[in-house]
């Protein structure tokens, strides 16, 4: 009788406690906190004058890559923890585009529709469309080895590279996607978990007869709708950013979501030198590419990390975030020189 009793009370402990817990009202423990900006900074430079690296992509702090398509000796940069090491592999002419899944499977986007697979870089795909060989593959997305995107533009009638591209690689087989309703070199793609809908960025090129131009589009059930558009200069500009498996829209200085087909205002950046530029690790912690430096927003308010030596004509173009780690690839217009940002929280 008294082990009934006592099998009894047990359960009744465990009820209450289960109660309780579900009735708290103690935030969860995954509530998002501030991000944290106590970051202490070092600046690499990288050898190459006029070699602006253009994309960056890393699998920990420990392995960092980037690409520049201006210089060959210095085409290919990674980083290994310590020190940074370039050189050219032959046959890459033009790697413009780097994203990978681990440190073992890295992936290049280069000319004449190729794309390179590392560290050891074995070609691994050459496209082409119509029989035209003359695609250039400006950036790359994706899941997993087996599921990815690369996005870029070849030639047009008028010699601008408005001739959109974009194919996607699933389980050893790649398709090459009808893109008809799509006009410009497509820069970025990214797919917004929450309402499994794709969102590419696509600049086209005026070519002096009318402005530049930075179209959004949405690619849902195989169709593609422009869903916004702007002169693309700076202060007008707009972009798109995946942070924490959401897409955000830059569209001039409001930072929004993508919301039942509605742009959804997330941020109001009050700053004219906000530069359509952000990267994140989540909704309060994200960084701002300012016209002189870089800014962070914290969930409450907006405060610089770190001032740029010159302007104007510097740019952040690529970015590795990490827990306690976050890099930039910085290029000064003014100089030519390229350098690493390596934030590291204290």
């Amino acid at each position: 009788m008294k082990k009934h009793k006592l099998i009894f009370l047990l359960i009744l402990v465990s009820i209450f406690l289960l109660i309780t817990n579900c009735n708290s009202t103690e935030p969860p423990d995954d509530e998002l906190k501030p991000g944290r900006r106590d970051y202490t900074w070092t600046v690499d430079t990288l050898p190459g004058l006029y070699t602006p690296r253009l994309r960056m992509w890393g699998s920990s702090p420990t392995d960092i890559w980037a690409t520049s398509p201006s210089n060959w000796i210095y085409s290919i940069s990674q980083f290994n923890g310590e020190n940074w090491v370039y050189y050219g592999v032959s046959g890459i002419n033009q790697p413009n585009a780097i994203y990978g899944f681990s440190s073992n499977n890295v992936f290049i986007g280069d000319e004449n529709g190729k794309i390179w697979n590392g560290p050891n870089w074995k070609l691994f795909a050459q496209i082409q469309i119509n029989n035209n060989a003359n695609i250039v593959f400006s950036n790359m997305w994706g899941e997993s080895p087996t599921d990815f995107y690369a996005v870029g533009g070849y030639p047009d009638s008028t010699g601008g590279f408005n001739g959109s591209v974009l194919v996607h690689y699933n389980v050893d087989r790649w398709s090459i996607i009808d893109i008809r309703e799509m006009n410009g070199i497509i820069a970025k793609l990214y797919k917004n978990y929450s309402d499994n809908k794709i969102y590419l960025l696509a600049y086209k090129t005026g070519n002096g007869l009318f402005p530049d131009s930075s179209i959004i589009y949405e690619y849902y059930n195989e169709k593609f709708t422009k869903i916004y558009s702007s002169i693309w200069t700076g202060g007008k500009q707009s972009d798109i950013s995946i942070i924490d498996k959401e897409v955000y829209f830059v569209l001039g200085n409001q930072i929004a979501k993508r919301v039942n087909n509605l742009f959804q205002t997330f941020l109001q950046v009050n700053s004219n030198n906000f530069y359509q530029r952000i990267w994140g690790r989540n909704s309060k912690d994200i960084f701002l590419l300012m016209t002189d430096g870089l800014a962070h927003y914290n969930g409450t308010d907006i405060e610089y990390l770190f001032y740029f030596n010159k302007t104007p004509r510097t740019q952040i173009y690529g970015v590795a975030l990490f827990d306690k780690d976050a890099f930039f690839l910085v290029y000064e217009g003014q100089t030519g020189l390229s350098f690493v940002y390596h934030g590291k929280l204290n």
